[in-house]
């Protein structure tokens, strides 16, 4: 009986032993060689599954110059953080091609900065990991609430805003005060002012980059009533008439002097007989301008700009593939923090996404520029969803202001073409 009881008390104790120990499998060397198969088929996703400890993927698309920007401040929050990274940078141009597949192949990052517009599109097909839940879900509600609109969908947040890039309407402050006026145009009248001024110096009165879609597009919706394709595609046809009449007016007086060209303008914040007075850019392509110019300490001065509420922004997101979410939300938390943001923007011009550092330097802006007080960086409209299906719509706008910038279209033809469009 004793013998029994011992045999029963062994038993117990291998049990409990076996139960306990992680690295003990019950289910034999069959499904032990199926791993081993699924090893050598996808290693890859293997060895990140089972290596907790593996880097961090990060993946981004950036100029050479603003790569090393980021790579060493990305480095200093990994330290900072505890976290091990390793970056990638694409080419800017084969991104989304790039993202595309290795989002259907599972082989994406842990870590991916997009487009913000973008990051609806990938939440909605299963590719990203809500933020709600992570360490995240405080700072995110210190960001900027229009850039953070643009990460949301079905309730949750899809992204993390890290910067923006907006585009803007620029101007030679003497050349406006030449045409008699002290503020950037809006109505037709003021329009034609700084026409006749372009004229009378004999010189382009605009520069634009013709394949800037946004760009572009932002500028027709600055007048007044905006002739962008999406609100003249909402525009009734019974509005011919009175305000759409006038618009159309007006941008077959502006074609002939604007100064279209396939690579973003160069503006020179001093007077330059060889450039244009006026230009629709990226606001760091202004401000890159005017720090590199020493032609004139007071050229800060003497520019004129107005913002298009139009902007590029990026944000990072977390792919639904990756096991290191704790350590891509530290990451993520400590690449946004305030000293981050300022750091990041002092280096590459793009403004912060928190609201409170956005308002800071939006105040040291004002100071350094004629900057219209008041205004706002952002569209009140809501930005739709990017699918395919609008993608092809954007594209086929584009096309037609492409053809009305260069004169190959009227006006009313650009107007007749986008009201066409199904």
């Amino acid at each position: 009986m004793k013998r029994r009881h011992q045999v029963v008390l062994f038993a117990v104790l291998l049990l409990s032993l076996t139960i306990l120990s992680p690295s003990f499998d019950f289910r034999g060397p069959q499904l032990n060689q199926e791993r081993d198969q699924e090893k050598d088929t996808f290693p890859g996703s293997s060895s990140r599954n089972e290596d907790a400890q593996a880097p961090l993927e990060i993946v981004v698309a950036m100029s050479d110059e603003e790569f090393q920007a980021f790579q060493k401040i990305a480095k200093e929050v990994a330290a900072s953080q505890l976290v091990e990274i390793n970056l990638r940078n694409e080419k800017p141009d084969t991104y989304k091609r790039v993202l595309d597949l290795e989002f259907s192949l599972g082989e994406n990052g842990d870590v991916v900065l997009l487009d913000s517009e973008e990051v609806q599109y990938y939440a909605k097909k299963g590719h990203l990991y809500p933020l709600n839940g992570t360490t995240l879900s405080k700072s995110l509600g210190e960001t900027v609430a229009e850039l953070r609109g643009m990460t949301e969908w079905n309730g949750y947040q899809w992204g993390m805003p890290f910067d923006f890039d907006p585009y803007i309407l620029a101007a030679q402050s003497s050349f406006l005060k030449k045409a008699g006026l002290e503020t950037l145009p809006h109505s037709k009248d003021q329009w034609t002012k700084l026409t006749q001024q372009s004229i009378a110096e004999g010189m382009p009165l605009i520069a634009m980059n013709l394949n800037d879609m946004y760009g572009t597009s932002a500028w027709l919706n600055h007048f007044e009533p905006g002739m962008a394709p999406d609100l003249v595609k909402r525009s009734q046809i019974s509005s011919q008439t009175g305000d759409l009449e006038q618009g159309i007016q007006l941008m077959d007086q502006l074609q002939p002097h604007i100064k279209v060209q396939s690579t973003d303008p160069e503006f020179s914040p001093t007077a330059d007989q060889n450039g244009t007075p006026m230009v629709v850019s990226l606001l760091t392509q202004l401000v890159s301008a005017v720090q590199v110019s020493t032609d004139d300490q007071d050229s800060l001065e003497r520019i004129s700009f107005e913002t298009l509420e139009t902007v590029k922004s990026r944000s990072l997101v977390i792919t639904a593939g990756s096991i290191e979410a704790e350590e891509a939300s530290r990451w993520i938390e400590g690449m946004t923090s305030a000293t981050t943001q300022l750091k990041w923007y002092q280096q590459t011009n793009r403004l912060p996404a928190k609201q409170q550092e956005l308002d800071v330097e939006s105040e040291k802006l004002a100071g350094h520029y004629d900057m219209t007080k008041g205004q706002s960086w952002f569209s009140t409209e809501d930005v739709p969803a990017v699918t395919a299906e609008r993608h092809a719509v954007i594209n086929h706008f584009h096309k037609k202001v492409q053809q009305f910038l260069k004169g190959e279209i009227t006006a009313n033809q650009y107007v007749d073409s986008i009201r066409a469009t199904n």
